[in-house]
């Protein structure tokens, strides 16, 4: 699915709260290939869901909050922390659901991801969604 959504022109970004040992892993991972960006809390010294974290892989991306789409299960309170900075949230169930109460809209598969940001005019016309994902 990442590399679709690259080929599709969508810059990448992770926001992890995972611990120093796999930031230190994450160069030889084969996802890392995958993204343009990997924004580690153990790295920047914030974790989510603090907006400053969701800020930084933005400018790391190059672009404002506001031109993201923030995909999560919930954990950690990540939903909130990127709606805070503007980004447009999706919540994904296919692999976990931390989050059932989150209001905004959520899918089941991930490979639908292409085709909700294709539509994005349709599914989110109060937001700022240019097709980016961060």
């Amino acid at each position: 699915m990442l590399d679709v959504l690259r080929d599709g022109g969508h810059p990448l970004a992770l926001i992890s709260n995972a611990t120093s040992e796999t930031a230190e892993a994450w160069p030889q991972s084969s996802l890392a290939r995958r993204l343009d960006v990997a924004v580690f809390s153990c790295e920047v010294g914030l974790a989510k869901p603090d907006p400053a974290i969701y800020r930084i892989a933005a400018e790391r991306l190059g672009v404002a909050p506001s031109e993201c789409v923030f995909v999560g299960d919930g954990a950690d309170g990540e939903l909130a922390g990127a709606a805070a900075v503007g980004m447009t949230v999706l919540r994904t169930t296919e692999h976990n659901d931390t989050d059932p109460s989150w209001g905004g809209c959520a899918f089941a598969n991930l490979g639908d991801l292409p085709t909700l940001l294709r539509e994005s005019t349709v599914l989110f016309s109060a937001s700022t969604l240019d097709g980016r994902l961060g």
